[in-house]
């Protein structure tokens, strides 16, 4: 009886110890599996966030686009409208510049031409160093006959003429049938020639203006 009751105490014992063992493979198993599911939910929380936080990313990216090509196309427009009031200025200022100020400028520089040409010819006179010589043969050669000629000149060109006669030919080789005399009536530097009804009249203010008028039109 001894044995047996030994024997039932060691069974129960067995059978103690493989459900303990049985226990703690089912504690062990669930805790795995609650392990495995508060993994899978936090993975399936973070891939949420990440998709989340990508979405708004995206959005914002979007967005900052979006509005980048907003200011670059007010710039565009700015830069484009900028370029059509400088090309419309310039061609503004063209049209003045064509149309007024370069007749202007062209009248002026013709005006200051003539009026330095003139001083200075005009001083020749006065100084006694205009040709007036050559200015009494031309008038006798164009008048181009052998009939008597008569040249005037003022005065004060008469002493000059006479004076480079004088020291040339001149007054020799224009002809017996050509003389010289004074006429206070004209003014230094101009030049009258006759020959019956046949006169020429040289005026040397006129021939300024009339050269002033050429460049003018």
């Amino acid at each position: 009886m001894a044995v047996r009751t030994e024997e039932s105490r060691s069974d129960r014992s067995s059978h103690h110890d493989g459900s303990a063992r049985e226990m703690d493979f089912a504690n062990q198993r669930r805790d795995g599996t609650e392990w495995l599911q508060t993994h899978h939910r936090r993975m399936a929380h973070f891939a949420l966030a990440e998709a989340g936080g990508s979405t708004t990313n995206r959005s914002a990216n979007s967005a900052a686009s979006a509005t980048l090509a907003a200011r670059l196309d007010e710039q565009v427009a700015a830069l484009e409208l900028a370029a059509e009031q400088l090309q419309h200025a310039a061609m503004t200022m063209q049209v003045h510049w064509q149309q007024i100020v370069l007749p202007e400028l062209q009248q002026t520089t013709i005006e200051l031409a003539h009026a330095i040409a003139a001083k200075l010819v005009l001083d020749r006179v006065h100084s006694d160093q205009f040709p007036i010589e050559n200015l009494v043969r031309e008038v006798v050669e164009r008048l181009n006959t052998d009939q008597p000629i008569v040249v005037k000149l003022h005065p004060a060109d008469l002493v000059v003429w006479q004076q480079h006669a004088e020291s040339h030919v001149s007054a020799t080789t224009l002809g017996d049938h050509v003389r010289v005399q004074a006429d206070a009536a004209l003014a230094r530097g101009d030049c009258q020639a006759a020959s019956g009804e046949v006169s020429i009249v040289y005026e040397l203010r006129r021939q300024i203006e009339e050269l002033r008028q050429q460049l003018v039109s």
